[in-house]
């Protein structure tokens, strides 16, 4: 049953800001923020200073183990790793997280076309295979749409101890195993027929990727208009424009604080850090200045591993290893198999089956740990969301198929299969299609995200039943 969400509007001075507990989690909430920004920064420039200064091409693998902090640590604050959350975002019952994805995009675009005027990014450019690339989103939306899990999120998800996160793992590796099993036959179709190569906008309008100049005047002209997502984009279904994210993340006179959703909050989470519930259930000055804080730290994150010439992704992982597994169990076959060959590090060379684990992945592997890490150290430390992998049906899902675990299971488990199976048939996923694609401008990661809403939003429509109201809560 749909339910309205109930909004207050209060001073600033109404909040228990002497509450002892409540000014420690607002200290702890701060000091992550600068500390990730730091951090990112630190890997932004220190990928410069690689290329233009020691002139190297590849940062070292042990430098994963960091990467992926400044992006694992916002989402789950966010909360991105709760199924119910990415429902109502997919359905776009909630904009928020699209426009500061949106904001983001724009963002880092900006920045990663500046610094390819003096430097060497590792630009990791989707082909455009229109078979590929559309079937591969859709199957990835509806399998988002049944799982509530993209593939990096199951990482974060299993660090924040869910334990249908264990279910989504499974269901994923299974899923990019079958692709890569039968990726040889049906490449002809979905790869090779129809591919367009690795294509941006500023390229279909007649500016070369070689031109530098060109090419970050354009990513002006997108950031602008990825902004303007940001600063137009109502919030919530039917609402005017002055219920945009960006006037809902600052508030408009008094602070708006959402009851309902907070009280929900509290309910799922008793322990979690209280005022990390106001920064996401309301709208104030003071809170906007944490949000903004955080998402610089994931936008120039996201393009620090682009410079650091590495591979920014999180469902090749996947593949990979099934492709480790495959081997210990039958070396040739594996090193055989061509999708191993593109991911795996596996070969045959003078008739001998060959695995050089990281030789073409890079420290993917080793992000994806870093993700799982970022989990973990956020939902234990800042956010207190660790479940302890304890049983807890997401809201949505026991709102349409009841509190049957037998059920989350196979809706978990196959969800994440069709989500990572599209995610290896588009080649990309979240990160590496959505946000890094889409930030460098890729005509294959925009029409692959716009494959993803849609089947993710028909999805959650027709087979989850989801309802919307006009404030997006139900």
């Amino acid at each position: 049953m749909t339910k309205s969400l109930k909004i207050e509007k209060i001073s600033p001075h109404m909040r228990n800001s002497q509450d002892p507990q409540y000014l420690k989690d607002e200290r702890t909430l701060k000091l992550t923020a600068w500390l990730l920004l730091l951090l990112s920064l630190g890997m932004f420039f220190g990928g410069i200073y690689m290329q233009v200064v020691l002139h190297q091409t590849k940062a070292p693998l042990w430098l994963g183990i960091v990467a992926a902090l400044p992006l694992a640590i916002p989402l789950e604050l966010w909360n991105f790793s709760d199924p119910d959350t990415l429902y109502r975002v997919m359905a776009l019952q909630d904009r928020f997280l699209i426009a500061c994805f949106g904001f983001a995009i724009g963002l880092g675009a900006i920045l990663l076309y500046g610094v390819n005027l003096f430097t060497s990014p590792n630009f990791g450019l989707k082909a455009f295979f229109v078979g590929g690339v559309i079937l591969g989103g859709l199957i990835f939306g509806i399998g988002v749409g049944l799982s509530g899990y993209f593939p990096g999120v199951v990482w974060i998800a299993l660090g924040q101890g869910r334990r249908d996160a264990i279910y989504a793992a499974l269901g994923g590796l299974l899923g990019a195993f079958v692709w890569s099993v039968i990726f040889g036959w049906v490449k002809p179709y979905l790869w090779d027929a129809l591919n367009f190569g690795a294509i941006t906008w500023p390229q279909l309008f007649g500016v070369p990727f070689s031109d530098k100049i060109g090419m970050f005047i354009a990513s002006l002209i997108f950031g602008v208009i990825m902004f303007a997502v940001f600063l137009f984009l109502p919030r919530y279904p039917r609402q005017p424009v002055r219920h945009s994210c960006s006037f809902h993340l600052a508030g408009k006179g008094a602070t708006i604080r959402f009851e309902d959703a907070m009280r929900d909050e509290l309910a799922k989470y008793p322990k979690q850090n209280r005022y990390l519930v106001e920064l996401i259930n309301e709208s104030s000055v003071r809170n906007a200045r944490y949000v903004v804080v955080l998402g610089l730290a994931f936008t120039i994150e996201a393009v620090a591993v682009i410079l650091l010439h590495q591979i920014f992704g999180e469902s090749t992982t996947y593949s990979w290893i099934g492709a480790q597994l495959s081997y210990l169990v039958n070396p040739y076959w594996a090193a055989s198999n061509p999708y191993f060959q593109l991911f795996g590090g596996m070969h045959i060379v003078n008739g001998v089956p060959v695995n050089k684990p990281f030789s073409e992945i890079g420290w993917e592997p080793i992000t994806d740990l870093s993700t799982f890490l970022g989990g973990l150290i956020s939902s234990i430390f800042i956010s207190r969301r660790f479940m302890g992998f304890k049983r807890q049906i997401p809201t949505i899902w026991a709102r349409r198929f009841g509190t049957s675990e037998a059920k989350r299971f196979l809706g978990s488990f196959f969800g994440a299969f069709l989500v990572l199976f599209g995610a290896r048939m588009a080649n990309g996923c979240a990160s590496g299609h959505i946000l890094s694609g889409n930030l460098q401008m890729a005509v294959s990661s925009f029409v692959f995200m716009l494959a993803v809403m849609v089947g993710a939003m028909i999805t959650l429509r027709y087979v989850m039943r989801l309802k919307i109201n006009s404030w997006g809560y139900a």
